[in-house]
């Protein structure tokens, strides 16, 4: 099963993800992208204004990027 690392830029800092999780399709890992940024997002609440950019960039395990999650607040 392939692996996917779910790495998070918020403006202020970078979250590599090293472990990354095994997940049977490419579109398993955008549908978990999808879930886990809306988590994510819904706690950071009042820090994403103003003007901040987050985002989730899903690699594969050959280094591809399989999706990117951009979201900015204005």
């Amino acid at each position: 099963m392939p692996r996917y690392f779910f790495n998070i830029q918020d403006g202020q800092s970078n979250d590599d993800d090293e472990e990354g999780c095994e997940l049977p399709s490419l579109d398993e890992a955008r549908a978990q992208a999808v879930l886990a940024a809306g988590e994510m997002l819904k706690d950071k609440g009042r820090e994403l204004w103003p003007g901040s950019e987050w985002r989730m960039t899903v690699i594969d395990e050959t280094g591809e990027v399989a999706c990117l999650l951009r979201f900015i607040a204005s």
